[in-house]
């Protein structure tokens, strides 16, 4: 049958062309927009926030014997990695320490009655995660975070190096390089009061180690600053 190409009568096929003509951009955005979402599905928005703090930190030695080596030095520097939660697109609610690391340096100056010695030490303090990679819980509420746990695991490794007649006498160590070593403890940290911004931090006091033979009770103050943060998809661990 002829088709009619009259003005006042379009051909089918025109109306088809027209129909695609109008449809067609949707079509194309869909193309483009279904593979989008698939891969999202796939690959799932990060669920936590990994953050990197640059540590600064005080020591202070009490207990020691007579008081010889009592005083407070600053060490460091030192870094800590905290997860959070991503609670809308920031950091916050629960909150694991990944890990913790201080570098321990410093020269300790004593004397009993006419000895006296001078005793550097040089060492490396860190948390030992467990199986799941965590070293200790806590919860971002506000400007706070409290740690619900003891950090797990703090060890201390190193050298001491003594000069002096007090070296090898009343707790002090033997004349020369000797290796240090604390055995892996739990330590009950201060809460991480944070700035306004969240950016930095303070911490009170906190006793991270303490011995009988020779007696001495080390405790730490830190204070941190925020060096990054990382969105990442943190997996369940039983």
């Amino acid at each position: 049958m002829p088709v009619d190409t009259s003005p006042g009568r379009p051909a089918r096929a025109n109306r088809g062309a027209k129909l695609v003509a109008r449809l067609g951009a949707p079509l194309l955005v869909l193309g483009v927009v279904l593979p989008a979402r698939a891969r999202a599905d796939e690959e799932p928005a990060c669920n936590a926030w990994e953050v990197e703090y640059g540590l600064n930190a005080n020591v202070k030695i009490t207990d020691t014997t007579m008081g010889a080596g009592n005083g407070t030095w600053p060490i460091g520097p030192g870094t800590a990695v905290v997860r959070y939660e991503n609670v809308n697109g920031q950091p916050g609610g629960a909150a694991r320490l990944l890990s913790y690391r201080m570098r321990d340096h410093l020269t300790i100056k004593t004397s009993i009655l006419l000895a006296s010695a001078s005793v550097t030490a040089e060492s490396v303090t860190q948390t030992t995660p467990n199986a799941c990679g965590i070293a200790a819980d806590g919860t971002l509420a506000g400007r706070s975070l409290k740690w619900k746990t003891p950090w797990s695991g703090l060890r201390s490794d190193g050298t001491l190096h003594c000069e002096g007649s007090l070296c090898g006498k009343f707790g002090a160590p033997p004349s020369g390089d000797s290796p240090v070593h604390i055995a892996p403890h739990p330590a009950q940290f201060k809460s991480f009061e944070f700035s306004e911004d969240k950016k930095t931090f303070t911490s009170d006091w906190s006793v991270s180690s303490h011995q009988d033979s020779p007696s001495q009770t080390s405790s730490v103050q830190l204070a941190g600053r925020e060096n990054k943060r990382t969105c990442v998809v943190a997996k369940a661990c039983p």
